[in-house]
């Protein structure tokens, strides 16, 4: 059992890669740290929430704790993952040698939008209810993306929906008789279907794929129809924005 307001932890969204879009009190709160927790999914990766908030990072008075979270399918792995990740951090702060102990757990994006914390936070307060959590918010990679672009989500009462990508034809119809604009996270291997199914709906022209954004390979494209055999990574988006002429 933690003391009271002995350990802090705070969870710092990153942004989407670009270090000048980490917010200053997340700047703040990784200097104060004395741990900082880094995700990864595998052992042998290097940690791309390490490597944007590294000019903040004091090696020689922080311990940098990586943490292997790796991506099950399962739901009771992916439980099991989660509930031995919460053990170790748990651990980490009660060995450290100094209290207040103040830590930081670091990912990219925003921490409550599809981040590994969401599932984490419950392990965690389930195996330690008293723990001090506290969230800063990061920029979502759709809204880096819609700035570069200058792309407006919304406007008046324009509605916006932010979903894993579907791959389904008729679903993807069904959304734009709903929203005004669809933000499509996750895009990876649907890429070919959807871009088919933005053809179909003569919506090529109104959307814009974005890979990577804020990191150095970032890669931003307006010509949609030039991806059409394009294998598209994980960390991958769509915004679609239609007019409200364009899908009957």
């Amino acid at each position: 059992m933690l003391e009271e307001s002995t350990y802090y932890l705070t969870v710092v969204g990153l942004g989407p890669g670009d270090p000048e879009l980490v917010t200053m009190k997340g700047i703040r709160a990784i200097q104060a740290a004395d741990l900082i927790f880094t995700p990864r999914t595998r052992p042998d990766e290097a940690s791309r929430a390490l490597r944007i908030a590294q000019p903040w990072i004091d090696s020689a008075r922080q311990q940098v704790v990586p943490l292997t979270i790796p991506m099950e399918r399962d739901p009771a792995l992916a439980t099991a993952a989660y509930q031995e990740t919460a053990s170790e951090i748990l651990e980490r702060l009660q060995a450290h040698p100094h209290t207040p102990v103040r830590a930081v757990y670091l990912l990219l994006g925003d921490p409550l939008l599809y981040g590994t914390f969401t599932n984490l936070r419950n392990a965690l307060l389930h195996a330690e209810p008293g723990l001090a959590v506290t969230i800063i918010p990061g920029v979502t990679s759709f809204a880096a993306t819609a700035a570069q672009v200058a792309l407006p989500l919304s406007s008046g009462n324009d509605r916006v929906a932010i979903l894993p990508a579907p791959e389904d034809a008729h679903e993807l119809r069904a959304l734009f008789t709903t929203f005004n604009t669809l933000i499509l996270m996750k895009v990876g291997r649907h890429l070919p279907a959807i871009i088919a199914t933005l053809s179909d709906l003569n919506l090529l022209d109104q959307a814009v794929y974005a890979e990577r954004i804020g990191m150095p390979e970032e890669r931003v494209v307006r010509d949609l129809a030039s991806l059409r055999d394009y294998e598209a990574p994980y960390l991958s988006l769509l915004i679609v924005r239609r007019t409200r002429e364009s899908v009957s």
